[in-house]
């Protein structure tokens, strides 16, 4: 095993830049990286890039489906539930996308303890399960339970699984493995929204519903067999070790987490029923519009890894942040036509969508990958947090401020929040370092 800790040497992180006064635990000083076992599979290996793509894939059916929830939304809202306010219809998208990040740190913890194989597959069973049980959903309390709560807990393990295993298989290209990895999100969003509303068209929501669960079930289970972690399941000396809540490197990314997370679903939830609304334009422009973020988001990621890779996680984010929030600001905002919300949603694809990844990301390179699972599943409680409020004040905002039809003020709130999150990024990197030039 000599040789194999040797290979498998601890990263540097921001910790070796100098913070000697950090209270971690004892679990969180460890050469995380050390305690991975050997396998006939290297690191960087192309078993290792199969690991990225199974994530890919599992991203692709978890993350694509909540991304292309704005399809469903827009039903609701406008034919199925037209006599209820849109507050009431977010519920089931909020409570969705904030249980897909809130279980992140219960799925750490498991991931400690379980085989990650497993877990994945139980997890994609439900999912798929949840989806036909929305299904048979009338009501919108029913809907919240089924294709809100249910799929985004269920959802939640082979999410998080699928995109921070791969992380222990690949070192030298992180960054683009991470772009790999939620890329599939991107393309998951593209051709589910599409399928989405076709077969709503064409044989109702009931039955979208259950051919897209039959289809998480079929992919999400078959691939789980690939999610493999390097690092051996045996019960860490605390479950909960809550001591990494008071470094200074994790309270800056999750509070920059907390306001550019929280409203990053808000261009996919919110732009097709603008385009309805305000636009009047017909419902198939707005699962266009999803379309494209998510078919931007897929340049936009790999973009974003590539360039992590050669300017550092931190560097990039600070630029994609201040770009998301440009998009809101900029250019959706002042503008109220069919090109510049094209333009708006495209741009927010490339930079907004990128975001979740690039903050996986900076974990990876502050804390090493042995127990990204679990550091980075509370990132994500803080996120879903952010994301519940978020979306539930912009809905109050377009229901009371702007009496279903004027968005002017959500669009201000999610671009202030997006910038509020670049400013503490910066202040963060300059923590870092004061240098201009510097890999962080």
């Amino acid at each position: 095993m000599a040789d194999v800790e040797k290979r498998l040497s601890y990263i540097p992180s921001a910790a070796t830049l100098g913070d000697a006064h950090d209270h971690e635990s004892d679990d969180l000083k460890k050469p995380l990286d050390s305690e991975f076992v050997d396998s006939k599979y290297e690191e960087d290996s192309w078993f290792a890039w199969l690991v990225v793509l199974a994530g890919c894939i599992q991203a692709m059916i978890t993350l694509g489906a909540s991304r292309s929830h704005g399809v469903y939304q827009e039903y609701y809202v406008i034919n199925e539930f037209s006599n209820s306010s849109t507050a009431s219809i977010s519920w089931i998208g909020s409570v969705q996308n904030t249980m897909l990040n809130l279980c992140g740190v219960f799925v750490g913890i498991l991931s400690q303890i379980y085989d990650a194989r497993i877990m994945c597959a139980i997890g994609s069973l439900c999912m798929g399960l949840s989806f036909i049980l929305a299904s048979f959903s009338t009501q919108i309390w029913q809907l919240v339970l089924t294709q809100g709560m249910l799929y985004g807990s269920a959802a939640s393990f082979p999410y998080i699984l699928g995109v921070t295993v791969p992380l222990q298989w690949i070192r030298k290209r992180r960054g683009l493995a991470l772009a790999v990895v939620y890329m599939g999100s991107g393309v998951g969003g593209m051709w589910i929204s599409i399928l989405t509303r076709a077969c709503i068209d064409s044989l109702g929501r009931a039955w979208s519903n259950r051919i897209i669960g039959c289809i998480m079930i079929v992919m999400g289970v078959g691939l789980s067999p690939l999610i493999i972690s390097r690092r051996p399941a045996r019960r860490p000396s605390k479950i909960m070790d809550f001591s990494v809540v008071r470094e200074w490197r994790f309270l800056f990314i999750a509070a920059a987490s907390f306001f550019a997370m929280g409203p990053n679903t808000i261009p996919y939830i919110l732009m097709p029923t603008y385009v309805a609304d305000v636009l009047k334009e017909s419902g198939k422009l707005g699962s266009s519009i999803v379309t494209i973020i998510n078919v931007s988001g897929i340049f936009g990621r790999f973009i974003a890894g590539m360039l992590s890779d050669r300017f550092g996680p931190i560097n990039m984010l600070i630029l994609w942040t201040l770009l998301a929030a440009f998009s809101q600001l900029g250019i959706w905002l002042p503008f109220a036509s069919v090109p510049a919300t094209i333009a708006s949603a495209a741009l927010f694809g490339v930079t907004g969508a990128s975001i979740v990844g690039m903050i996986l990301n900076a974990l990876s390179h502050q804390y090493g990958v042995g127990r990204i699972t679990y550091i980075s599943g509370m990132v994500y409680m803080v996120y879903s947090l952010s994301s519940l409020g978020v979306v539930q004040t912009t809905s109050m905002m377009l229901d009371t401020v702007g009496h279903g039809t004027d968005y002017t003020w959500p669009i201000v709130y999610t671009g202030l929040l997006l910038v509020v999150s670049t400013v503490i990024l910066v202040v963060f990197r300059v923590k870092i370092s004061r240098k201009i030039v510097f890999f962080a």
